[in-house]
């Protein structure tokens, strides 16, 4: 613990972990996701621009849960995926890659890291991909193109 921390928010500290103590599986995911931050220091950024999550949403007109829109930007791209809701708390998500103007479509994959693991979706002739059972929680997305290093965002929660 840190020593320089005031005793009364030292004490304050002890009580928390002792009532209300961190689930195991959370402190793991989040190591593990530390670690593979640390892993990922030689990639390109994948930085979010977008999310609808943060937008004001007015009055919706369905029933049915909404996609959550994350728009990404790298060096020459952007990548722009919905998250739609599923059964099971689990989300499908599509999106596409788009290169700049004038550039064939980018070849490669996009891959969604969780803590229980990762599952991915190739890129078609057209930049779009899709990728099923993505599960809620702490999420950070990876685009792999072919022949050059990858882009990798921050974690988020979905």
């Amino acid at each position: 613990m840190n020593q320089r921390m005031p005793a009364e928010l030292r004490r304050l500290r002890e009580l928390f972990q002792s009532c209300d103590p961190i689930p195991e599986h959370a402190l793991t995911g989040a190591y593990a996701a530390v670690r593979q931050r640390s892993a990922d220091r030689d990639s390109e950024v994948l930085k979010l621009v977008g999310d609808s999550a943060e937008s004001m949403a007015s009055v919706r007109a369905s029933g049915r849960p909404e996609p959550r829109v994350l728009t990404f930007a790298m060096p020459g791209r952007v990548l722009e995926m919905d998250l739609i809701p599923t059964v099971g708390g689990q989300y499908r998500a599509s999106g596409m890659v788009l290169n700049r103007a004038g550039q064939a479509p980018p070849v490669g994959e996009v891959v969604l890291r969780h803590p229980g693991g990762e599952c991915s979706g190739s890129l078609d002739e057209h930049g779009a991909f899709r990728v099923a059972d993505v599960p809620r929680g702490p999420l950070s997305v990876v685009f792999r193109p072919v022949r050059s290093a990858p882009a990798v965002a921050d974690w988020l929660v979905c």
